[in-house]
């Protein structure tokens, strides 16, 4: 009992003499993890000319400007002054019809609760290089 006790120990230090052994890296490339930060510029939004193309079928469209100072909460939708049906903005996408209709297809006269909270599905992009190299090919592309 005593020698497989030391020897379940010794399996255990030299595991994690082991996995200290290994340098961790991050995103960043070969610096050490508590290496400070570098300074990094501001990425810029997209700027293609109106809408982003979707890369599968039901992607939800994506947000092709700056929402930084846009609120959403329960008090307020800042989305719907420019992307509600009666929006006098132009080029502004409007709310499909399907944000209209509750959980049993029924129509509403106004946004859906569910479909209320613009950001959990409508996401806005910069025009950044990926952290990760991806091989994700899309439909758009072909």
């Amino acid at each position: 009992m005593k020698r497989s006790a030391m020897i379940a120990g010794w399996i255990v230090f030299s595991s994690v003499a082991w996995a200290g052994a290994n340098s961790t890296h991050s995103l960043r490339g070969d610096v050490a993890l508590d290496a400070p930060s570098v300074t990094t510029s501001p990425k810029a939004w997209y700027d293609g000319e109106g809408k982003i193309n979707r890369n599968y079928a039901q992607q939800p469209p994506l947000v092709p400007h700056d929402i930084e100072g846009l609120t959403i909460d329960q008090d307020g939708n800042a989305c719907l002054s420019c992307h509600n049906w009666n929006s006098e903005m132009p080029g502004a996408t409007r709310v499909g019809i399907s944000h209209f209709l509750n959980r049993d297809n029924e129509a509403l006269a106004n946004i859906s609760p569910r479909r209320y909270f613009c950001t959990q599905c409508h996401v806005p992009q910069k025009d950044t290089k990926p952290l990760v190299t991806n091989m994700f090919k899309s439909l758009a592309e072909d």
